[in-house]
């Protein structure tokens, strides 16, 4: 063999020896892909409303680093529920993202039209003040209502055969209500401490925090003197069983202070006041509550036990039942921003008048619902006011917060 061609060769068998060394000291490492976000649930109930009606949308995701619902909803936490009371037919989209992909579901709420040229005879809310039964009608029609008859029922229950009677009580007249006119009124000629029955005592707690109670039905248009777009919504039945107390609905008979003045601030109100405000549309689930603009700057609601009748209603300490709670669920409004949020807390007046505050959360603008719950359970028989406080922090700007269903409600329901 020639020189040449040997040297070629050693040449070959020393590339080979470098690529086989090579070879042998790589290591490749499969890589894992990372799981993308997972939607559990994303509801809408009902799905299916007439304009003005509200729903309630509910979502729960996991693994996501960024949630966002449209339209007009925007950024959320993980989890949440949100009543909405959409214009038109719409399809709610959320999508979930994190590094290895993203993730949609879609639902769709259905919004027909309001029949036109009929009334729509509804109540919304029963409740005792003093001895006398109130309740709120409203003409949910676009056509002035014929002059109807309300009907007051008390359920007599029957254990054995599971079955209620409805028996009635007395009777209210409506005057015509206007398209969308909606008032506050009473059953004149029905005093509750003199209604016929095994227990004639009104509904509420004993001394001992022991409630008492009955199921009620009030029902609008009963004698149908109106030809209205809807005929199953007039009655509304309540079981004034379980104890339950509506700060949203009694949020116009409480006494709000702020920290700009010790002078009540005066209903109704508008968030753009800078003295604080509490705002409550009659048709939502929620209030906003602005505290004064300034840093600390707060605002304070008092409650306490509705009492008089003929319109004048006032408010004064009550027993705490049995086995309650306080429960309410806090957020901002989508795309208000808040740099540092605000604090909440419950609280109620001591023996000695003083104020004592359960435990503050802080609520953000991070597109979360906040849940807030207090365990009463051991003010049972304690007579008191409560108190619902918002507070700013450093910076005021953008803290409207909204409170969703605030309510003292029983844990577990006591015997009868």
């Amino acid at each position: 063999m020639s020189k040449h061609k040997w040297f070629l060769v050693l040449i070959a068998m020393s590339v080979l020896a470098l690529i086989g060394s090579a070879a042998g000291c790589a290591t490749v490492t499969p890589t894992e892909s990372a799981a993308k976000p997972v939607i559990n649930s994303f509801n809408a109930s009902p799905t299916s409303i007439t304009q003005g009606e509200s729903t309630e949308l509910s979502w729960d995701v996991s693994g996501a680093t960024t949630i966002a619902i449209e339209p007009a909803i925007g950024t959320s936490g993980a989890s949440g529920s949100l009543q909405l009371t959409p214009g038109a037919s719409v399809t709610y989209t959320l999508t979930a993202t994190n590094q290895a992909g993203s993730a949609t579901s879609s639902v769709s709420v259905a919004v027909a039209p309001v029949v036109a040229g009929k009334a729509d005879l509804v109540i919304s809310d029963i409740w005792l003040t003093g001895s006398a039964v109130y309740y709120h009608i409203a003409n949910r029609g676009n056509a002035e209502s014929e002059p109807s008859q309300t009907y007051l029922y008390i359920g007599s229950v029957d254990e054995s055969k599971q079955t209620t009677t409805w028996l009635k009580q007395t009777n209210d007249w409506v005057e015509p209500l206007a398209p969308g006119e909606e008032k506050i009124t009473f059953f004149p000629n029905f005093d509750w401490k003199l209604q016929s029955g095994t227990n004639p005592s009104a509904p509420g707690v004993s001394s001992t925090g022991e409630f008492v109670g009955y199921d009620i039905r009030a029902c609008a248009d009963a004698e149908n003197a109106n030809a209205e777009k809807a005929e199953d919504n007039n009655c509304m039945t309540e079981s004034w069983k379980e104890f339950s107390y509506d700060f949203l609905k009694n949020a116009h008979l409480a006494t709000w202070k702020s920290s700009a003045s010790s002078i009540d601030l005066r209903w109704p109100m508008v968030t753009e006041d800078a003295k604080g405000a509490v705002v409550r549309d009659n048709f939502s689930q929620f209030m906003t509550i602005c505290p004064q603009r300034v840093s600390d700057g707060w605002i304070l609601g008092r409650y306490g036990e509705v009492y008089g009748k003929y319109g004048e209603t006032h408010m004064r300490a009550f027993t705490v039942p049995q086995k309650v709670k306080f429960t309410a669920k806090l957020s901002f409004a989508p795309g208000v921003t808040s740099s540092d949020g605000v604090r909440f807390a419950l609280g109620y007046i001591d023996e000695m008048g003083g104020i004592v505050f359960f435990p503050s959360m802080d609520v953000n603008s991070d597109g979360q619902v906040h849940d807030y719950v207090v365990d009463l359970t051991d003010m049972a028989g304690k007579k008191t006011e409560f108190l619902l406080k918002v507070e700013a922090k450093g910076s005021p700007d953008g803290d409207c917060v909204r409170l969703w269903g605030p309510m003292i409600v029983q844990i577990e329901q006591p015997k009868m």
